[in-house]
């Protein structure tokens, strides 16, 4: 005959059981949440692109630096650019300063794009060439 208490301790142990099984699976999906996160964040980190795609990246960087070039300079000829500024409503635009300085942002952001994609580029050939070198010789 079963006692009265071990219906209830079968139960207090399933459900420590059960316990110890949510903890264990809990962990087993925070380590996996942790190795996707490492894995994606490795993936689409802007040094791995360019590493896989450097010909698009140099490209794009280039795209950019003239976009941004013609956006803060303007389209027409200086002259056009003063006469544009001298009919326009100041409310509505902003201050010379403002302008100078973000132009000033502009080509700082520009040049520094420019400077980390011929970066890339520049130590991806060289591992290209130091990599055929290797094999001629061997």
């Amino acid at each position: 005959m079963t006692t009265p208490n071990e219906p209830l301790a079968s139960i207090q142990a399933r459900i420590e059981e059960l316990h110890h099984t949510i903890t264990e699976k809990e962990e087993q999906i925070k380590l996996r949440t942790k190795k996707l996160a490492a894995d994606l964040k490795k993936e689409i980190s802007p040094e791995n692109i360019i590493r896989q795609h450097p010909k698009k990246a140099a490209g794009a960087a280039f795209l950019t630096g003239l976009l941004l070039t013609r956006a803060l300079r303007g389209h027409g000829s200086p002259s056009n650019r003063v006469e544009h500024t001298q009919h326009t409503i100041p409310s509505q635009h902003l201050s010379a300063k403002s302008k100078t300085a973000l132009s000033a942002i502009g080509f700082e952001v520009l040049r520094t794009v420019k400077d980390i994609g011929f970066t890339y580029l520049q130590r991806y050939l060289e591992k290209k060439s130091d990599r055929r070198a290797f094999r001629s010789v061997h």
